[in-house]
């Protein structure tokens, strides 16, 4: 089952990786209070139960005499998590209080040292760094070795130190995709399958498309380098290539190639990026007269009501590719549980955290949000909801080979998306548009 106001919430800001803010509410007691245990950097002091393979819940958690406190972002996703962890640990008292992911580490570091803080939170990949710097996200010891054998090493690789000690659980993650109309296809190809390249798509678009009558064989996004992305990667360029935020590669002669081959999509969809909205995007293919379109997950809600009123079936697979060219990487965003290094139930915290990537948690994540849990492709059939949902498959083969960017800055959207506009728009040529993405970069980079 999807969440239509989850799916909403998702479509909001893609191009920041889903580094949204969010609500901050109490409820409840507080939990969390001290300094960093010794957990932070050992779990030495920690019973592990050997066939469990879980870490033993301390007394006072265990008995119910004192709580667990955990920071979420939704209520609804908070409610159905807790629920489905105490028919697992019914005697275990779980509180919890909505804050931001994007706060959260921020108000971690404060409130972990003022004993106001929460024992496990959510947050986003791309924070972790500075929560391992903090010390507000411990190691998770034992549970490491389950998780890189549940979870695949583009997720847990980029949640740990310099040393490979995971601090984070990857819960769930997101990407765009190509989604097709199959039925339109087999009437149009005489197949529903969908296209590899996008030389496939400009073939069809040949015959198909009318602009006078605003049919389009693709709509996309033009305005956002988080959408164009794929199509750039594919045609050779790559994104901080080093990992180094003073070099994001907008200097790169591949650029420059890849850019062009961008442009020249415009012959496909003519159509002027400010025009690329949600309502042209999205709920035309929901009528059912779009072959194809490149979206995410956050669509599914509004796809599936279109697929039924309008009488199609559509499918989710892997963004095209330039023919000759590398894969499609995309942007994927990913959302962490974290266990706090303030925490005085380092081990009940442990427990709860790495419950949100089991079958059970994944489970419930799925059934509250429409969020698509962060485990490998063979586990997520096994989880109730996901092994009839014929689309996630799709998202989840994009995932793999997608790129996560730790420390982003909100700059480099800024740069990115002028600099694919001016070349969809026709404002510059990639050259100039290039040089001038170079500039621009570094003098921000430099305030």
């Amino acid at each position: 089952m999807r969440s239509n106001g989850a799916a909403a919430d998702l479509a909001l800001n893609r191009r920041r990786l889903l580094a949204l803010g969010g609500l901050t509410a109490t409820a409840g007691t507080l939990a969390a209070c001290g300094g960093p245990t010794e957990s932070e950097e050992d779990d030495g002091d920690l019973e592990w139960d050997e066939e469990a393979q879980q870490y033993v819940l301390e007394e006072e958690i265990a008995n119910g005499e004192a709580s667990l406190k955990v920071w979420f972002e939704e209520d609804y996703l908070a409610e159905a998590v807790i629920a489905a962890f105490n028919e697992q640990y019914p005697d275990v008292k779980v509180e919890y209080e909505l804050v931001g992911k994007h706060d959260a580490v921020d108000k971690m570091a404060l409130a972990g040292e003022a004993g106001t803080g929460a024992d496990v939170f959510m947050t986003f990949y791309n924070e972790i760094p500075n929560a391992i710097d903090d010390g507000t996200a411990a190691p998770l010891g034992r549970y490491q070795e389950i998780l890189e054998s549940r979870i695949s090493l583009t997720f847990t690789g980029v949640v740990g130190n310099d040393d490979g000690d995971m601090h984070a659980v990857p819960v769930t993650t997101e990407s765009m995709a190509l989604m097709y109309n199959m039925t339109l296809l087999e009437e149009l190809t005489g197949s529903p399958e969908p296209a590899g390249t996008w030389e496939e798509i400009v073939e069809l678009a040949e015959t198909y498309n009318d602009p006078g009558a605003n049919r389009w064989t693709i709509r996309m996004s033009t305005m956002e380098i988080y959408r164009a992305y794929p199509i750039l990667a594919s045609a050779g360029w790559q994104v901080y290539p080093d990992g180094n935020v003073d070099e994001p590669g907008f200097g790169d002669p591949a650029l420059a190639e890849a850019l062009e081959y961008y442009a020249g999509l415009r012959e496909i969809y003519n159509v002027p990026s400010a025009d690329s909205t949600w309502e042209v995007i999205e709920e035309g293919f929901a009528k059912g007269e779009t072959p194809y379109v490149t979206t995410g997950p956050w669509s599914f809600s509004l796809f599936d009501e279109g697929a039924e009123k309008n009488g199609f079936e559509y499918g989710v697979t892997t963004m095209p590719a330039v023919e000759g060219g590398g894969p499609a990487a995309t942007f994927a965003g990913m959302h962490v549980a974290a266990v706090s290094g303030y925490s005085e139930y380092p081990a009940a915290a442990r427990v709860f955290a790495n419950f949100m990537a089991s079958d059970a948690g994944a489970a419930a994540v799925y059934a509250s949000s429409g969020q698509i849990p962060a485990l490998n492709e063979d586990l997520l059939s096994g989880v109730e909801g996901i092994g009839d949902d014929p689309h996630v498959g799709g998202i989840v083969a994009q995932s793999a080979q997608a790129e996560l960017v730790p420390q982003v800055p909100e700059y480099f959207w800024e740069v990115g998306d002028a600099m694919v506009v001016d070349v969809w728009d026709d404002l510059s040529d990639s050259a100039a548009a290039q040089e001038k993405a170079v500039t621009t970069y570094n003098e921000l980079h430099g305030i």
